[in-house]
């Protein structure tokens, strides 16, 4: 079987955790930020990420002629909208690509779904540090008004197609204590979408993660958190197909 090649236009923070958290769910990564091979490395992939954690001085270009590429060839588009509602800069590029662009899976945290939604909410930086009461309702509108499966994460996940709405618990209190694991997810959930349907690659990329932060608890601090969680992400990948 070929290996899923995913193209993760992505934050300098976590890249190499998200390339990581690919390879160890059965992915290969390819990541450039350079416009100029953009397309070229889109049309060569099996889906694409977009993630706006660290834009790039060319970033609005950047996006542009990778998300036309991918389309061209109907790979599947993963948007996280990483500090969504933060900046005005990093909004205004977020709400272009969705006018343009019609995305297999938009993802965020409550605020950033909020921000998208219109529901006038704000990250702190690029985290949520509340939860918002009407996270649910937020995916689902986001979903109708975009036309595509979204998940909204915080103390628990809503993931809704604009037909289902779905509620995904568990996890661990770690993983507000660590960085880059969100945005992993976002790769996880890219790479799935190579395989399977949206909604379908969603659920199992957030019960998986769910699942091995839960597991990975009993660490005696936040990096051994870390470690202990790509390790148990692998395990339970291999093992409980059925997520």
């Amino acid at each position: 079987m070929t290996v899923p090649l995913i193209y993760q236009i992505t934050n300098t923070v976590s890249a190499q955790l998200q390339a990581d958290c690919v390879a160890i769910l059965g992915g290969a990564s390819i990541m450039t930020h350079t416009p100029e091979e953009a397309a070229e490395t889109a049309a060569s992939c099996d889906a694409l990420l977009i993630n706006t954690g660290t834009p790039p001085y060319n970033a609005y270009d950047l996006y542009r002629t990778a998300l036309r590429a991918a389309a061209d060839k109907a790979a599947p588009a993963v948007l996280d909208a990483v500090g969504c509602g933060f900046s005005k800069y990093r909004t205004e590029i977020t709400r272009a690509l969705l006018e343009e662009f019609t995305f297999s899976v938009i993802k965020g945290n409550e605020a950033e779904i909020g921000a998208l939604a219109g529901a006038g909410t704000a990250p702190r930086g690029v985290s949520c540090s509340a939860d918002i009461g009407n996270a649910a309702e937020l995916a689902a509108a986001c979903a109708k008004r975009y036309r595509c499966t979204v998940y909204c994460t915080g103390s628990y996940d809503h993931l809704s197609d604009d037909k289902r709405l779905i509620r995904i618990g568990g996890g661990s209190p770690m993983l507000r204590r660590t960085s880059g694991i969100g945005c992993a997810l976002g790769s996880a959930t890219a790479l799935f979408c190579a395989s399977m349907p949206p909604l379908d690659a969603c659920r199992r990329a957030l019960k998986l993660f769910r699942r091995a932060a839960s597991a990975a608890e009993g660490a005696p601090g936040p990096y051994s958190f870390r470690i202990r969680f790509l390790d148990l992400l692998a395990k339970f990948n291999d093992t409980e197909r059925s997520l």
